[in-house]
């Protein structure tokens, strides 16, 4: 069964937001995580790169395909998560915890109004 984790806004590419005090950490969620298999390799902008909301700001390699990470917000990178780099694969055991990909500095914080809460994101998954 998917988990999606009532705290967290959506995206439709399947990306979580989680406001932590103004900062937006990002990750991909637990479907798209089960959708891809077995990650195995991750590329992120690095520290410092400025995102666009809906834009790629990397890559995620699983042994299925290659599937390109959309920001949920623009801003700038501020940290980018290094386990992920090491332990690609972090993301399939803990797509909402250890598995974070990146905590980014938004611009707009009122971006988020834009995206999916759990309930309405359950639905479009469906």
């Amino acid at each position: 069964m998917i988990e999606i984790d009532e705290k967290l806004l959506y995206t439709r590419s399947n990306e979580w937001a989680e406001n932590l005090d103004g900062i937006i950490r990002t990750g991909i969620d637990d479907y798209s995580q089960s959708s891809l298999g077995d990650i195995v390799h991750i590329e992120i902008f690095p520290e410092g790169s400025r995102v666009m909301a809906g834009k790629p700001f990397g890559t995620i390699e699983a042994t299925k395909s290659v599937s390109e990470i959309h920001s949920p917000v623009t801003g700038v990178i501020l940290h980018v998560n290094p386990e992920i780099l090491k332990s690609p694969g972090l993301v399939n055991i803990d797509p909402y915890g250890e598995g974070w990909l990146a905590e980014i500095s938004p611009e707009n914080p009122a971006e988020l109004d834009s995206l999916m809460t759990s309930s309405a994101y359950k639905s479009f998954i469906s």
